[in-house]
């Protein structure tokens, strides 16, 4: 039925498209073709109406036997695009799919601009998705959406997208493909789109999906839609922390919205509840914008440790408010002032950015409360206020850690340093370059590159001068054909490399190329499994530093991890474990009797045994938290710690 049916659709458009006289009826064929030098004494267009006659009435073999007789008569290019695609129709019809198939690739090879070209490329779509080959099906309706200005066209082009997507599991994608639809739909389709969005938001999409959906529509429909449904699921869950994060950011966009004055009472319920609590936390993070995945992965942090001491220690009474640093700079510290006078909460965790801590550094020591950040890069966090701690491991420490160990354990002393023009780059180098001098190294050579740069010749050609006019050696050597060569051996003990995976994969194959077969250093960046897929073994032996090691065999770390995973369904990052940390030493000092901002201030100052990850720690005089860095080794297709 469905086949009758696509073909239906596809000959009707077959019609309307192509120029002809229109069908004639065989007498008249006879009549007004007849041709005796013909074997069947009628002209090729004659042949070919009679084809669509016989298709139309269902008489698919002998429609197949008039068009193997016009392809034996070689036709010209107009009626050929045309025998080819109603041979395809006819064979569809029969179920010979590969060879509709065939047909249809042969059409477009011949003849990619045909007119019937989008059209062939529906129908060879529908074959591919009957052959279950839905990736090549996809290909092909994306060419005729970026092709086709018919509108009938495309919208089916879209149907059978939208279609796809959903079989797929690829929800997002099928809601917004839908609403592409829309632009070209009459009220009527309109209203059934809707319907078609509605059913795919409320009944088939996971929460990770209607997140997605939210981040690419955040204030026009569906995100409206998508966001109720996360309200509706939360809510029903208990997890009101989250569902007050969510009403908080529909009343920001939808503030005039059908379902505000639900919404509204919503939250209004959730504050009172909060309100009851006798200690209540701040999170002052992005829920929304391009941050809000690490907003949302230093929240599921903060809300383990509340969980791990509502179970361990008998924490019963804490509650968690939530603030979307997303919101305009210029209002986010009116608006935290706001939330802190309404909740009074005994401290608060978070900005996530320098800038947005600078923000608001005031009212911790207006509201005497203390902020931890946990990932601001504020080397010297006192410079904000009395208030303010750290639980972030900023680069000078992991710079000082890498360096460190390379000259006291490895004991290297000369470096050399490749890095990228990027901020972060620029800033790592000069780290690495103080660091090593500071701790009796030596800088032999600096060099750097841009993004767009995957040929590094020029820097390792200057890189090696530089080494030879200093340490560096070159020999002869005499290979067995009897052949003399110069063999370079650096002067240097290692390269700091600190890129993205990309760059230094192909930096390092081409060190080994320019014989600068030294041991590799590198960054936090490198922490990332596309490094291990694009060095293979060219960084084998590297080692670099992180502040949160997933797979580290410390009890607190593999406990903390698997509980991440069993609560959250992901591997915890270092926003997760950096925000954990800031939220559960704050809670031990809760327990050991603080009552207010200033006593929980007291006691991140004077205690040396606040709880962390990796043991107890202590904030330095600078109030960034002490905790161990880890060393990772590349080694195979995995990371090890080393330390």
């Amino acid at each position: 039925m469905l086949a009758r049916h696509l073909i239906a659709k596809l000959f009707l458009v077959f019609l309307l498209l192509i120029s002809n006289p229109g069908p004639l009826l065989p007498s008249e064929i006879w009549a007004q073709s007849h041709d005796p030098a013909s074997p069947f004494g009628l002209s090729d267009q004659a042949l070919l109406d009679q084809a669509k006659i016989l298709l139309d009435a269902h008489q698919v073999d002998k429609a197949l036997e008039t068009l193997d007789v016009l392809l034996e008569r070689e036709p010209d290019p107009a009626i050929l695009q045309q025998v080819y695609f109603l041979q395809a129709a006819a064979f569809r019809v029969n179920n010979h799919t590969h060879e509709a198939a065939s047909t249809l690739e042969q059409l477009l090879e011949e003849f990619p601009v045909s007119p019937l070209a989008q059209e062939s490329r529906l129908l060879l779509a529908e074959l591919y998705v009957t052959s279950d080959k839905p990736e090549r099906a996809l290909s092909l309706l994306h060419d005729v959406l970026n092709v086709a200005s018919n509108p009938l066209i495309r919208r089916e082009a879209l149907q059978r997208i939208r279609t796809l997507y959903r079989q797929q599991g690829q929800l997002v994608r099928a809601v917004a493909t839908a609403i592409e639809e829309l632009a070209l739909a009459g009220p009527e389709d309109r209203a059934e789109l809707r319907t078609i969005i509605q059913d795919l938001i409320l009944t088939e999409m996971t929460e990770p999906a209607l997140e997605q959906l939210i981040e690419r529509y955040p204030a026009r429909y569906p995100g409206d839609l998508a966001t109720i449904r996360l309200i509706e699921l939360h809510t029903a869950r208990g997890d009101e922390v989250l569902a007050e994060r969510d009403i908080r950011a529909f009343l920001q966009r939808f503030p005039n919205h059908p379902y505000a004055q639900t919404a509204m009472a919503l939250l209004q319920s959730f504050m009172s509840k909060i309100k009851v609590h006798p200690y209540v936390l701040a999170a002052v993070l992005p829920f929304s914008g391009p941050l809000k995945a690490f907003g949302t992965e230093s929240l599921n942090g903060i809300r383990l440790a509340i969980a791990d001491a509502r179970e361990q220690w008998g924490m019963t009474s804490i509650g968690l408010v939530v603030k979307d640093t997303a919101s305009p700079v210029g209002s986010l510290r009116y608006d935290l002032a706001q939330m802190i006078t309404e909740f009074a909460p005994l401290a608060v965790i978070g900005p996530l950015l320098t800038r947005e801590a600078r923000t608001i550094a005031v009212l911790a020591d207006q509201y005497h409360i203390p902020f931890i950040t946990p990932s601001a890069t504020l080397a010297d966090i006192r410079s904000l206020g009395s208030y303010w701690f750290s639980t972030a491991v900023i680069p000078p420490l992991q710079i000082d850690a890498l360096v460190h160990h390379a000259i006291t354990q490895l004991h290297y002393r000369r470096f050399c340093i490749v890095h990228p023009q990027t901020g972060y780059g620029q800033e790592m180098a000069r780290l690495f370059q103080e660091e090593a001098v500071r701790q009796g190294g030596e800088i032999v050579a600096v060099e750097s590159y841009t993004d767009d740069e995957t040929d590094f010749a020029t820097q390792l050609q200057r890189l090696k001068a530089a080494d030879l006019r200093r340490s560096g050696q070159l020999s002869r050597e005499t290979v067995k054909t009897g052949y003399t060569r110069w063999v370079y051996t650096p002067g240097f003990d290692a390269v700091f490399l600190p890129g993205d995976p990309v760059h230094v994969a192909l930096l390092a194959a081409q060190l080994a190329f320019y014989d600068i077969n030294v041991p590799l250093l590198g960054s936090d960046s490198w922490y990332t499994s596309e490094l291990l897929h694009w060095a293979n073994d060219s960084v084998e032996g590297g080692i670099f530093p992180t502040g949160f090691f997933g797979e580290s065999p410390d009890p607190g770390v593999q406990r903390f991890v698997h509980r991440y995973r069993a609560r959250f369904h992901s591997d915890p990052t270092v926003f997760a474990a950096q925000a954990y940390d800031a939220a559960l030493l704050i809670l031990d000092t809760i327990r050991q009797g603080a009552r207010t901002g200033s006593e929980i201030r007291e006691q991140l100052l004077r205690r040396y045994d606040l709880p962390a990850l990796n043991g107890l720690a202590v904030f330095r005089s600078n109030r960034l938290l002490e905790r161990k860095i880890y060393l990772i080794q590349v080694s195979g297709d995995r990371f090890v710690q080393i330390n």
